[in-house]
């Protein structure tokens, strides 16, 4: 690999005395790759692909991919016409959509709505009952009760995927504590929700998570579009496969691709990236929710990095090397630092270091804080940034190698990558520099949960259609 400073090690000047800066270069530097680690996540992410596409179940075990198939089997072609609905439920706020398309172009119109708190710990069909009497209530304020919609389900839970639209519940989430609805089909239940009420005519023929749905919504604005990319609370990817390489997809399948969804949140859940994980990661780990899950997110994803950062500055303080040795109430306190603290801190220059001083007065420490204080937390947020664009341009190079095209485009989407101010210019410089035989590029795609599920959707009714003729 070319030595290039600018993209393996904070350019913020620590002006400190030896000592000090010894401390602090020992406890930060680690958290970023050196270059055999990150030729070594690439070698490893690379083999658990091959792993989690296998026939033999022995083999799929030893990965921490789910490598899932989405059943997707094209992306948009520029030639989607009709209305299409979209349900987007990623949480207890969720959405309606409607995507008029005409020759490819879109044109949508979309109401928020949430779950009552007294249905997410309650029966599974209380849930989706809700769900069917908001998108009567959006057709009925629309003034479209009369037509018939396809519909693209976007469900953001762990499901195991058996067909375009059908998805099997493995979990409930985030502030859900339905008491059933494992092992069901998410469509299946929204389907039956639908048919009780009777009065509206919606035909689900999809389901995605949101990551397919980045995918998607990328090959709208580039055609070129090939990956699809989540880089906010957490970290996942999707790209299109040779289903020759599928060799898990037993039976019967039309097309030359389908789109994988890689859950790469997971990668390492088997023990396979110990070799990057810190200290402070360990730390993260044991204090979340979902211990010994999800490895590869909690490196980096918006939900953790700012707790990170965070442990890293309480050991940096216990050693007597910021802030005087003086512990805070808020910088002992979980989601005190935040991945919004961090982008912002890594806004400031050496002339303009407003951001930081705020994140200082947010964790407490205001009057503790000296300008070496400042220069070290900007080092810090500076290395962690560096390491989410290592981790992430590693992987994404690996779907750049294996999918063999001279040209490619990755769709982003998430509010780590989107609010952040430098991550695009570095994963941009580290692909370029671990893949300079692909032209590769990012793209910003907003929206793929929401428009993306029903680009799906229209994307299914043209492959019907286009059956139907034969």
């Amino acid at each position: 690999m070319k030595n290039n400073s600018a993209v393996r090690r904070p350019l913020v000047k620590l002006s400190l005395d030896e000592d000090k800066l010894r401390k602090v270069q020992e406890v930060i530097d680690p958290l970023m790759l050196t270059d055999d680690q990150i030729k070594r996540v690439m070698e490893t992410l690379s083999r658990e692909m091959k792993l989690g596409l296998s026939r033999d179940e022995s083999m799929r075990r030893q990965t921490s991919l789910q490598m899932e198939n989405t059943y997707v089997r094209e992306l948009l072609n520029g030639t989607e016409n009709g209305d299409f609905l979209a349900l987007d439920l990623g949480g207890t706020n969720f959405r309606v959509l409607l995507c008029e398309m005409q020759n490819g172009v879109c044109k949508s119109l979309s109401r928020n709505y949430n779950v009552p708190v007294s249905k997410l710990h309650g029966p599974a069909v209380h849930v989706f009952d809700h769900l069917a009497a908001s998108i009567h209530n959006f057709l009925s304020e629309e003034k479209k009760l009369h037509c018939r919609f396809p519909l693209g389900f976007t469900f953001s839970f762990p499901m195991i995927q058996e067909g375009l639209k059908k998805g099997i519940l493995v979990t409930w989430t985030k502030s859900f504590a339905c008491p059933d609805g494992k092992g069901e089909d998410a469509v299946q239940l929204l389907e039956e929700a639908i048919a009780r009420r009777g009065d509206i005519n919606v035909d689900v023929v999809a389901v995605l998570n949101d990551t397919t749905g980045t995918l998607m919504a990328g090959s709208y604005l580039d055609k070129k579009c090939g990956i699809g990319l989540i880089m906010g609370t957490g970290c996942n990817a999707a790209y299109v496969e040779d289903v020759l390489n599928v060799d898990k997809w037993i039976g019967s399948h039309r097309g030359s691709d389908v789109v994988i969804d890689i859950e790469w949140g997971a990668f390492g859940d088997n023990g396979s990236l110990d070799f990057v994980k810190t200290e402070f990661d360990q730390v993260v780990d044991k204090n979340s929710n979902h211990v010994g899950s999800f490895t590869f997110e909690k490196l980096l994803a918006g939900h953790y990095i700012g707790d990170i950062a965070r442990l890293v500055i309480l050991r940096l303080v216990e050693d007597g090397v910021m802030f005087n040795g003086k512990i805070s109430n808020e910088l002992k306190t979980w989601k005190s630092f935040t991945a919004e603290h961090l982008s912002d801190v890594e806004r400031d220059s050496d002339n303009d270091q407003a951001n930081s001083w705020q994140a200082v007065r947010d964790l407490g420490l205001e009057s503790e804080a000296s300008k070496d204080d400042i220069l070290i937390l900007r080092y810090l947020c500076s290395a962690l940034s560096i390491r989410a664009a290592q981790l992430v341009s590693s992987c994404c190079s690996v779907l750049l190698k294996h999918m063999k095209r001279s040209e490619n485009v990755i769709a982003i989407d998430g509010s780590l990558y989107k609010y952040h101010p430098k991550l695009h210019n570095m994963i941009t410089a580290w692909l370029k520099e671990l893949v300079p035989s692909v032209e590769s590029r990012l793209i910003l795609a907003e929206d793929g949960s929401g428009r993306g599920a029903a680009f799906v959707a229209a994307v299914a009714v043209r492959l019907s259609n286009a059956a139907g003729d034969k």
